[in-house]
């Protein structure tokens, strides 16, 4: 991708300013090696400690108070303090990190009854001796906005694509990060400063990663800010920050608030429900399957009733699968009352044909809270339970899937600013968006499969739908 940009087109940080009056701007030294800003926080850091200590300390205590107990009542806050103090010595380092950085980016101390911005103390008279290059890096971290961004595509030990969360049409951002792309994974969203260094985009230092909820949240809240700006969009900027570093926080030191998952057909609360069937003749049931017009499928591959409306995609309103062994089939629904109804419709048309044998419930709340208490992330299954193989596990996957994701390609997408992929993909920000999309199916996929130990279900079925390249 290149990073060649127009000096009149918007700037792809995502600060909403002409390139040239943002990160193109002549008076910001852009750094012209990567490295040659090194040292430019350590040392302004250590003159912050020579020359105000006091002062550098109060306010980086008062923005740990102010931000990480934002909005809490009582009992929220006496929780939060007692997370905050059981916090390890990783997670702490970084909070220190992210949050002396914005007070060296956008914060101010009080010298002398006074308030000063510290970039104004570090850049003028009687500051400390930069040399040229870390005087350019602290100039740019005065100027550039904290955002929050999609990650898209991760190079591990290379870099990362970004894409702006709020705003649909930015252009995608390649970013140099060799170290946080051993970490960050496609699908995840992060606040983010990009510098421009030696003409390409790496990250300040400061990340705050989001989970999927958290991240999800904040986006709501941001897109309420948009919606309602202010008179000067500097303290919009610095509004937008306040918010990223306050969620980061809040997701830390408070457990998440699941939010009710509801069924897009029904309105109901989501609940997977899988009805299990003893078979006692296939051929009659394969026959009556066949008989049904809302019915497509077939015993290798697994049925879908669906149901049709004008002017929405088609859905499935069941799943039928044919386990492993010949004996069983299951029966796989999306909600409570898609069960009770598939039930009772299969067993009116399989009549002597099948036999129910047990119903098994799973609700994604709980799945969530679950995942939650044991730390894994979410959307990460455990480990199978006993006698259940791993390959057949893998083959009923892979038929659900396929059939879950028949009509992809031309259903809405909330991430998408309710587009279809294949309306997103005319433009080069919503092909990398449905590409992110597709590799962050693809890593959780990856995730499940590894901790269940069985082999990945490929999404290419869907790449090659939109006519894709990787």
């Amino acid at each position: 991708m290149s990073n060649k940009i127009g000096r009149s087109e918007p700037c792809r940080c995502g600060s909403g300013k002409k390139y040239k009056n943002c990160h193109g701007k002549a008076e910001v030294q852009t750094l012209q090696a990567a490295q040659a800003h090194e040292g430019a926080v350590p040392r302004a850091m250590a003159w912050l400690a020579q020359h105000h200590r006091k002062a550098f300390a109060a306010a980086l205590q008062r923005e740990t108070e102010e931000v990480a107990f934002a909005g809490f009542d009582d009992d929220e806050e006496d929780a939060a303090r007692a997370a905050l103090a059981d916090v390890d010595d990783e997670l702490w380092q970084q909070i220190q990190i992210n949050l002396s950085e914005w007070l060296l980016a956008e914060g101010d101390i009080e010298v002398k009854g006074v308030q000063r911005r510290v970039s104004e103390l570090l850049l003028g008279r009687g500051g400390p001796l930069f040399e040229v290059a870390q005087r350019a890096w602290i100039e740019q971290l005065a100027q550039r906005p904290l955002r929050l961004y999609d990650i898209t595509e991760v190079v591990p030990g290379s870099g990362l694509t970004l894409c702006d969360a709020l705003d649909g049409a930015a252009a995608p951002v390649a970013v140099v990060e060799r170290e946080g792309s051993r970490t960050l994974r496609v699908g995840m969203q992060i606040g983010a400063r990009l510098m421009l260094v030696a003409d390409q985009f790496q990250l300040s230092g400061a990340v705050y990663p989001f989970a999927m909820l958290s991240g999800r949240a904040l986006c709501d809240q941001l897109r309420a800010m948009t919606e309602a700006p202010g008179a000067y969009a500097d303290d919009d900027a610095l509004a937008f920050g306040m918010a990223i570093i306050e969620g980061w926080l809040a997701q830390l030191l408070k457990p998440a608030l699941l939010p009710q998952i509801m069924h897009g057909g029904t309105g109901e609360p989501l609940l997977f429900t899988t009805d299990h069937f003893e078979v006692q003749d296939w051929p009659a049931l394969q026959t009556a399957l066949a008989a049904q017009g809302d019915v497509q499928g077939s015993r290798e591959n697994g049925w879908s009733r669906l149901i049709e409306k004008p002017g929405e995609p088609t859905r499935p309103l069941l799943s039928i699968t044919a386990q492993a062994g010949g004996h069983r089939v299951s029966l796989q629904s999306m909600s409570a009352s898609l069960a009770e109804s598939g039930r009772a419709w299969f067993e009116a048309l399989a009549g002597d044909a099948a036999t129910f044998v047990l119903r098994e419930v799973s609700d994604p709340k709980g799945l969530l809270s679950n995942a939650q208490r044991s730390g894994a992330p979410a959307g990460v299954a455990p480990g199978l339970p006993e006698g259940v193989d791993p390959q057949e596990l893998a083959e009923a996957i892979a038929g659900v899937v396929k059939r879950s994701y028949a009509n992809w390609a031309d259903e809405p997408i909330p991430a998408l600013d309710d587009r279809t992929p294949r309306q997103a993909i005319e433009t080069p920000t919503g092909l990398e968006r449905v590409k992110g999309l597709l590799r962050t199916y693809e890593d959780g996929e990856a995730q499940q499969a590894a901790q269940q130990g069985r082999s990945d279900i490929s999404y290419q079925f869907l790449w090659d739908a939109l006519g894709l390249v990787r």
